[in-house]
């Protein structure tokens, strides 16, 4: 088959959509000798625009990115973004066109009614379930009403989420759906590295995460462990923010920013850490928790939506409340203190991604749903 993959951010912007569109395509292309051509925006970051056509996979996987070249943010590309691949698709015969996140529906759905392509949507999370904490701007309204109309009210041939949370919104708005959750590069995390006495976050500094209740559940609990730090990983709207609570507690000296690191450093920093933390208010399906278990640390998250129905309290993970930085505080001082139970929490999570996460997996399951609707 020939598919069009549509996402609309792409490196050096990361997160779990350009993650999940790569690894999902070159799992296809190597598996399937399906060729794959992923459209994405042309994107400017600390003054250097990213323009290059990337291959994968023998160049069986082809990445484009579509002008005009802005910062991700800038209203004219994220609006230009809803047309550009359309000459693309329109013009080269696609067997399936499958778009990811939210905007990229609407390119999606216009190959469907105006190309023989079947169409395939990916809900990576949505914040028609549960807004809370995921977007604090102005338009965020607007934003919802926009959602709900891609999300729900466009038709596709057949539509995935990865998490069963949403399985029932989605499932009154369309008859052919799945859950295909995501999957994690395994031998990526196979790397030899001792452990630290850190507690790690990794992911956006992004509202919904609440990186602010972790530190100042570290705040409660850092002299305690005076051996123990915590260190972030990642950039985003909250970076600003974080630090300043960070000066505000004079914690400077225990608490790390390491910024945007290179996707080579990231399974060291899983393999090193004694601790991961992951406080969001709100998840699709967060491939940070999935790293994690790849990256054999014990796992500290909230109780919410996106996450819940993936960890087993105090078999593959500890759960907490969300916005509870003193449950969040003792779920710490208690991983911290019990060193051989939280070990085992990542023992018995490290199986299960082993046994149900690998990419290989969910390149099967799409596959499959490739061939029911071409």
């Amino acid at each position: 088959m020939r598919i069009a993959m549509i996402q609309d951010d792409w490196w050096p912007r990361t997160g779990g959509g350009p993650v999940h569109v790569k690894e999902l395509s070159i799992a296809l292309a190597e598996q399937f000798d399906h060729t794959i051509d992923v459209y994405t925006r042309a994107l400017e970051k600390d003054g250097e625009t990213h323009t290059d056509v990337e291959t994968f996979a023998d160049g069986a996987v082809r990445v484009h990115r579509l002008k005009p070249s802005t910062e991700y943010w800038n209203p004219i590309g994220r609006g230009a973004s809803l047309v550009t691949s359309l000459p693309h698709l329109l013009t080269e015969e696609f067997d399936v066109v499958h778009g990811h996140t939210f905007l990229p529906a609407v390119p999606t759905r216009a190959a469907g009614a105006l190309t023989d392509a079947a169409t395939v949507f990916t809900v990576h999370g949505t914040a028609l379930t549960s807004g809370v904490g995921r977007d604090e701007s102005m338009f965020a309204g607007v934003k919802r009403r926009l959602e709900r109309q891609f999300v729900l009210d466009f038709d596709y041939d057949h539509v995935i989420s990865v998490n069963t949370e949403h399985l029932d919104l989605l499932g009154a708005y369309h008859d052919r759906l799945s859950c295909v959750p995501n999957g994690v590069d395994l031998d990526r995390f196979d790397v030899d590295v001792d452990r630290r006495d850190e507690i790690l976050f990794l992911g956006r500094l992004a509202p919904k995460k609440r990186v602010s209740d972790l530190i100042d559940a570290f705040d409660r609990i850092a002299d305690e462990v005076p051996e123990t730090d915590l260190v972030i990983v990642g950039t985003g709207p909250k970076d600003d923010a974080l630090k300043t609570q960070v000066n505000r507690l004079e914690r400077g000296d225990r608490v790390h920013f390491e910024g945007r690191v290179s996707d080579d450093a990231i399974p060291r920093y899983y393999r090193r850490a004694k601790l991961f933390v992951l406080p969001s208010v709100w998840e699709g399906h967060p491939l940070t928790l999935l790293e994690a278990w790849a990256g054999n640390v014990p796992v500290i998250t909230s109780d919410v939506e996106g996450i819940a129905e993936f960890v087993d309290h105090e078999e593959t993970g500890y759960l907490v409340p969300p916005e509870s930085p003193d449950e969040l505080a003792a779920a710490i001082r208690y991983g911290l203190e019990n060193p051989a139970e939280s070990r085992q929490w990542a023992v018995n999570a490290s199986d299960l991604v082993h046994e149900e996460y690998s990419w290989d997996g969910v390149a099967e399951r799409t596959n499959r749903i490739y061939e029911r609707i071409v």
